[in-house]
């Protein structure tokens, strides 16, 4: 984002008061400005990570609404998907398992410059909303995408990072390819699926606890899943 939230909102709408403004543009049917409007939520939803909560939360139904209304529409020109992913961003926290669809084609129909771990776990949310097998389409292509060798590795572990919330064969056949790469990042996430289908892909997830250096990030998450299915 260029400029911060509070200041698109001041450029798009002149009223001091920054929730009104919100709404006003959330409310707008102008597709530019509901835009703004999401990632102004998306703003607040990264604050609340501070111990604060979102204080436009009572708005995540509507927020979700207009979410879905950008994602069917047709693409701002010139926004080379930014508008799709400020829609992503918004609903990170609050996707359902019948926006798959939607959020399949986004992700198809995004630029890779604006893509990242926000925009992406809107897919993750969704999966983990699914029900076991999860959406077909959604998992093959963020399984696609994290696969992808032209792509940005930001890009890539942000997908591969997603599919930590499906449980699926499906999901489990990417992440063995995942684990077979060279970057750590996309073997950590492939072995982060993978700790789901433990009576399958134990042999393979001890292997490559064998070669991760011993602090390596989210190792331990490993370890502790194959102690516990020790334990049980």
């Amino acid at each position: 984002m260029v400029v911060l939230p509070i200041r698109l909102l001041k450029s798009a709408d002149q009223n001091p008061d920054p929730y009104a403004a919100f709404l006003n543009l959330l409310r707008s049917g102008r597709r530019d400005a509901v835009c703004t409007a999401l990632e102004y939520f998306h703003y607040q939803d990264r604050q609340a990570r501070w111990g604060f909560g979102n204080p436009l939360d009572e708005y995540a139904a509507e927020v979700l609404d207009r979410a879905r209304w950008v994602l069917r529409g047709t693409p701002l020109p010139d926004a080379r998907g930014q508008d799709r992913a400020s829609a992503l961003w918004a609903i990170q926290n609050h996707a359902e398992a019948a926006d798959a669809p939607l959020i399949t084609a986004a992700l198809r129909a995004v630029n890779g410059d604006v893509v990242d771990d926000g925009a992406v776990s809107a897919a993750g949310q969704c999966l983990y909303a699914c029900d076991v097998p999860e959406d077909f389409e959604l998992v093959a292509q963020l399984g696609a995408m994290a696969l992808d060798e032209d792509r940005p590795l930001r890009v890539r572990a942000a997908c591969a990072s997603a599919l930590a919330s499906a449980e699926s064969d499906q999901a489990a056949d990417i992440a063995v390819r995942l684990t077979d790469l060279p970057e750590l990042e996309l073997q950590l996430a492939g072995a982060l699926v993978l700790a789901a289908h433990l009576d399958t892909h134990r042999p393979l997830l001890e292997r490559l606890l064998a070669t991760w250096p011993s602090n390596t990030p989210q190792a331990a998450d490993i370890r502790d899943a194959l102690e516990e299915d020790d334990d049980a």
